[in-house]
């Protein structure tokens, strides 16, 4: 008997899920694109279109979206709007493990027939009530879904053979997103340490969106350990001044955000003293493997923290580096740039020099001295300074 384009048997359904698995694994070593994943799956399901993205629901923050087999239009306005106001975006969140589940069995659609997302994105493509859906859990509160969509009038056929098929691949998203997070610790990890080698000097530490702290150098833990002009408070930063941690808060959403805002730099009092604060987001890198494109490394802050109290500040005796490593005048000049605090960026500012004739500096100083990284090289000139 031919096999009609609605029947889901075990044969049909080892075939999709095979395809499904497949273009995982290619998405997964670079060898594809994660658009074929939602593509393989809705292209066995007529009428239907399928989702591939990770989503921080409480801090509603999108990271990655594939939405395959529906008007570009539709796209679009998920990203920008429809995403952010999901109501399946509760049930998802209360449950911290992954799961694979149809949305008839534990949350219809009709239940919010009167929500804007219901009626203006879910209607408008082809009835698409009924889902079929997976979670895989990220970190914390950020996860992957992979959704099928489709009318409702399919449900009773779709609802079974969608669940099966997500089943069945749910073993191999699960080892690209675990793979996604190792590879995401490391660039994070790099990210921070360059952040903080250049600012040896200063007091400065690594937040992401939610206040919580990530690393630190020596002076900032000092700091933090005081809880003089900034404390931390179950893993999270604040600044001791109620209004000066509110402006810290807003900048901080609008930093982690990438949207632009003109607070960069906080000013306050304590009893102790007076503080200076300066944000800056980390730029994250644009290239990056298949694999780490599906859990992007997570949005941070890098945060220095001035003492503005009078102080007598120097770096030292630096001449004793012409005689020891046969450092130039110009080479010194720089070293103690570095020295009192400053990026190689703020050093090339004050000697009027490129960012690139900088770097092109400083790999001679490391050189001559023998040291390999910039943090080896601050911790011999802070000895002889």
């Amino acid at each position: 008997m031919r096999q009609g384009i609605d029947d889901f048997d075990e044969n049909r359904v080892a075939a999709i899920s095979r395809d499904v698995a497949a273009a995982i694994d290619a998405a997964t070593f670079g060898a594809g694109s994660w658009d074929e994943v939602p593509l393989a799956l809705s292209r066995a399901f007529p009428g239907s279109f399928g989702l591939l993205y990770n989503m921080n629901f409480p801090e509603k923050r999108l990271n990655f979206l594939s939405i395959q087999n529906t008007d570009p239009a539709f796209v679009d306005s998920y990203g920008a709007h429809f995403a952010y106001i999901n109501p399946w975006a509760g049930y998802w969140s209360a449950i911290r493990r992954s799961v694979v589940a149809a949305s008839e069995d534990v949350f219809p659609a009709r239940s919010f027939a009167r929500s804007e997302f219901y009626n203006d994105w879910l209607l408008p493509q082809n009835k698409a009530e009924a889902a079929a859906g997976m979670k895989i859990v990220g970190e914390r509160d950020e996860a992957v879904y992979l959704l099928l969509h489709f009318p409702l009038a399919k449900s009773g056929l779709y609802d079974k053979a969608g669940v099966e098929i997500l089943n069945r691949v749910r073993g191999n998203l699960e080892r690209s997103v675990n793979l996604a997070r190792h590879l995401r610790v490391d660039v994070e990890a790099a990210l921070a340490d360059t952040a903080l080698i250049e600012r040896s000097r200063s007091a400065a530490f690594i937040v992401e969106g939610d206040r919580r702290l990530r690393d630190a150098n020596a002076e900032a833990e000092r700091l933090l350990s005081a809880a003089d002009g900034v404390a931390v408070r179950h893993g999270r930063c604040h600044l001791v001044d109620k209004e000066a941690d509110a402006r810290f808060g807003a900048a901080l959403e609008k930093l982690i955000a990438g949207i632009p805002t003109g607070v960069s730099r906080i000013a306050f009092r304590t009893t102790a003293g007076a503080w200076q604060v300066s944000l800056a987001a980390i730029p994250v890198p644009t290239e990056s493997g298949a694999v780490a494109s599906l859990l992007p490394p997570r949005p941070m802050v890098l945060v220095l923290v001035t003492d503005l109290r009078p102080q007598t500040m120097g770096t030292g005796d630096l001449t004793v580096l012409a005689s020891l490593f046969a450092l130039t005048p110009a080479e010194i000049a720089f070293c103690r740039r570095l020295l009192l605090g400053e990026s190689v960026a703020e050093a090339a500012e004050r000697l009027s020099l490129t960012e690139g004739t900088a770097r092109t500096r400083l790999k001679a100083i490391l050189h001559k001295t023998g040291t390999t990284r910039q943090g080896q090289l601050m911790l011999l000139l802070s000895r002889l300074g």
